[in-house]
């Protein structure tokens, strides 16, 4: 009778470990064909087949919706925008007054350069010149567009109230109606799949050009009161990058893999190596992931990052988290 209750513990056991082993892990991203979609399926692909954690992209409507879900340990990781990830935690901006105290950082995962863009043969020379033209606004659906927007045009000394604003729900839209000729400029991804559509769409103009950044210390003092987490760099032209004509200055703003103090520690140090391990998997699976650098994961951030991470990068000399 006690070697029966002995197999019967043990059986309880086991499939208890199985049932755990076999827990779906979501990842909360945006819409498909976005970035963050993009990136949460290259991601998830590294976690399913380097960690053996079953994985399920999650899309939403943006992080405002996803984060405070995050938060109460409803879905286990999310993709978001270094905005995003302070705001949220803070209980400001578009998260006021909720701050989600549980959100915690697993690592950087891909950095966006982004800028203004206007068609080739536009007039628009500058972001000076943008005063009074049309372009997106609102983003009613992606808040953070609305500050990462402001803090570009703060570099000139403008921002979005000094446009005549042609209101979408989101990014994607955003670029979406400077190839349909409904403004004169808009903010695009360099490199992003939206931002090749959009410059193949205008290819009677000459395809698209970006409009650099001012890099003066005044300029980024205006830039980081809007978007602290920011900075800009140079980039060149390639055929990978359309709208790129010559050497061009863009923000960079850095997407974290987040998590919640609700996921154990052996699920988020698991990730975290499988990530850090698997460059060459995560750059061959989006564009987005290019960016992709293991040494610059445990990037400094107010958010505190997760133990299980923290634990993972102690073990490769990877910490404290470093400042860009």
């Amino acid at each position: 009778m006690i070697s029966i209750k002995l197999f019967l513990s043990a059986l309880i056991l086991v499939s208890a470990a199985m049932a755990a082993e076999a827990q779906v892990v979501g990842v909360a991203t945006l819409s498909q064909g976005s970035s963050f979609y993009s990136v949460g399926a290259g991601i998830s692909g590294v976690m399913q087949q380097k960690a053996n954690i079953t994985t399920r992209v999650q899309p939403m409507s943006g992080p405002s919706v996803y984060l405070p879900i995050l938060n109460r340990g409803e879905v286990e990781f999310a993709i978001a925008q270094a905005l995003d990830v302070t705001n949220s935690y803070l209980g400001v901006e578009a998260f006021n007054g909720r701050k989600n105290s549980e959100l915690r950082l697993v690592g950087l995962v891909f950095v966006m350069p982004t800028g203004i863009a206007v068609p080739n043969d536009s007039p628009i020379k500058s972001l000076k010149d943008l005063k009074g033209v049309r372009m997106p606004g609102q983003f009613t659906a992606q808040a953070v567009m609305r500050l990462l927007q402001n803090a570009i045009l703060a570099t000139a000394g403008l921002s979005t109230a000094d446009m005549k604003q042609f209101p979408v729900a989101d990014y994607l839209k955003g670029m979406a109606s400077l190839g349909e000729g409904k403004v004169d400029a808009a903010m695009f991804c360099a490199g992003c799949a939206q931002t090749q559509e959009v410059n193949l769409a205008l290819a009677s103009h000459g395809g698209l050009r970006f409009l650099p950044l001012l890099d003066t210390p005044e300029a980024v003092e205006a830039m980081h009161k809007i978007s602290p987490a920011s900075s800009i760099k140079v980039f060149k032209p390639s055929p990978s990058l359309p709208g790129i004509i010559e050497p061009v200055p863009l923000i960079i703003s850095s997407g974290f893999l987040m998590t919640s103090t609700h996921v154990p520690d052996d699920v988020v140090y698991k990730t975290t190596k499988a990530l850090y391990e698997n460059k060459p998997m995560l750059e061959a699976s989006t564009q987005y992931l290019k960016t992709f650098e293991p040494s610059m994961m445990a990037e400094a951030n107010i958010v505190p990052y997760h133990p299980g991470a923290e634990r993972f990068y102690k073990e490769v000399g990877e910490w404290p988290p470093k400042k860009r």
